[in-house]
């Protein structure tokens, strides 16, 4: 079995003391550049990995963030956290990932267990417009919230710009001609939900239409919960022409409803979902959606607080919104009655 290199191994093989062989694997320009070429060569060949337990005590950090998020098989939050995990590995961090897609139980637990773990820092999505252990764990560990945020307790928040967001959508159905125009959004109550619902209404209202409140359907974020919210508001006997979906899983569940109804789109609904996956423009007609710049959201959510780790402050606004943009296809027209 091979002994594992210690640093002493590597000042003696290099031929200098221990607290040089130290500076120069840390990167300190206080080393003789010949000297820092000698102690790099010699972990090199003894193949010298530093003690992280060791180095975590000394230094008061694990250089480790966690990321903490409301589900990962969606790929909006799977883009989000590539873009959380490329930021903390291009400035010297590593990622370790918790999914509390089970709901508030799921969250608190993987918040104690990484807190326990030590990380530096973590990039939260909460689960819940309530959680009082975040609110907590947020006065003794930096938090940053990206997506949804619950609380002026985080750091800094990274968000979509969602009023905007529902605002382009709609006027481009009203430019269309369309004047009974549903929502189907999540039934939780989070940030994002209310931001969208509200920003639909007052979209339709600046147009001078009112908006019906049975066209505007709420249920689970799944695709099944998209489905049955198709069914419901597609059933109506007063239809719409039009439907905005405002996550991607439920807009799977309508096109499914639509179909079911026997309903073409865009001839007989015009449709337009969020996120721009794959599976959106393979369809036929390919869809219509709102594109969330998932990974720019992660990767500055990431930025954000390494700059906090590294700096002790927070540069810039405390809530950041981020634009999205409408990819129009096939899957919206003008109404059917014209």
């Amino acid at each position: 079995m091979r002994n594992i290199a210690t640093l002493s191994d590597v000042a003696s093989r290099a031929g200098v003391s221990l607290s040089t062989a130290s500076r120069a694997l840390n990167g300190l320009s206080t080393v003789d550049p010949e000297l820092r070429e000698r102690v790099l060569e010699a972990a090199k060949a003894l193949r010298y990995r530093p003690n992280q337990v060791a180095r975590s005590l000394r230094e008061q950090r694990t250089r480790i963030i966690a990321h903490v998020t409301a589900g990962i098989t969606a790929s909006f939050h799977a883009t989000l956290a590539q873009g959380v995990q490329d930021a903390a590995f291009n400035r010297g961090y590593t990622m370790i990932l918790g999914n509390t897609g089970i709901g508030l139980d799921g969250e608190i637990r993987y918040l104690q267990v990484f807190e326990d773990y030590k990380v530096d820092g973590m990039v939260v999505v909460p689960v819940s417009n309530v959680d009082p252990y975040l609110e907590r764990l947020s006065e003794r560990l930096p938090i940053v919230e990206v997506d949804r945020s619950f609380g002026s307790y985080s750091k800094s928040t990274i968000l979509l710009d969602n009023a905007g967001a529902i605002l382009e959508a709609t006027e481009h159905l009203v430019a269309l001609g369309h004047r009974r125009i549903g929502l189907i959004y999540g039934i939780e109550p989070v940030n994002t939900e209310v931001e969208r619902s509200e920003g639909f209404v007052k979209a339709l209202q600046a147009h001078g239409l009112e908006p019906d409140p049975d066209w505007m359907v709420r249920d689970h974020y799944t695709e099944e919960g998209g489905f049955r919210a198709g069914r419901r508001l597609l059933g109506s006997s007063r239809g719409v022409t039009a439907v905005i979906v405002t996550t991607n899983e439920a807009l799977a569940g309508l096109v499914r409803a639509a179909r079911s109804l026997e309903l073409t789109i865009p001839t007989d609904l015009s449709v337009i979902g969020m996120d721009d996956a794959r599976w959106t423009q393979l369809m036929e007609p390919p869809l219509t959606v709102i594109e969330q710049p998932a990974y720019d959201m992660g990767y500055e959510a990431a930025n954000v607080l390494l700059d906090y780790l590294e700096h002790g402050r927070i540069r810039g606004p405390r809530v950041r919104r981020m634009p999205a943009k409408l990819i129009l296809r096939k899957s919206t027209a003008v109404p059917k009655a014209r």
